[in-house]
């Protein structure tokens, strides 16, 4: 498995693991079980993804793309009509290099690789 998909995929579990400790403080701070339910619901499925891609599965890619285009949303969201740069830019940072982890070219070359097949390394070994 690449570099990149590694590293990728710690990104995705530590936005899972932010998006469960979201849900927590929602839940302390006294909001609805619907929606800190649903935040955490979010949350262990980017985390689940996450361990899913560290354990070399090549189905989680997918979810986890998607994942990072509502992380992005919602740093965008954040920064701009928010006015909380602060948060958003390092949100949209995170989930513009786990995008492009999960896009370059190593990895796209992993996901495309049969189950049965040897994929490059990005250092090219092949394993």
């Amino acid at each position: 498995m690449p570099r990149s998909v590694r590293l990728a995929a710690l990104g995705v579990i530590a936005e899972g693991v932010v998006g469960v400790v979201v849900a927590v403080l929602l839940a302390l701070g006294g909001v609805t079980f619907s929606v800190w339910g649903f935040v955490a619901l979010l949350g262990l499925a980017v985390g689940a993804a996450g361990v899913a891609l560290v354990t070399g599965t090549r189905g989680a890619r997918g979810p986890s793309l998607v994942a990072q285009l509502f992380v992005l949303g919602c740093g965008f969201y954040a920064a701009v009509p928010s006015h909380r740069p602060d948060w958003g830019v390092p949100v949209m940072v995170l989930a513009a290099v786990v995008l492009y982890g999960l896009l370059c070219a190593p990895t796209r070359a992993w996901a495309d690789a049969e189950d049965g097949e040897d994929a490059e390394d990005g250092d090219g070994v092949r394993h």
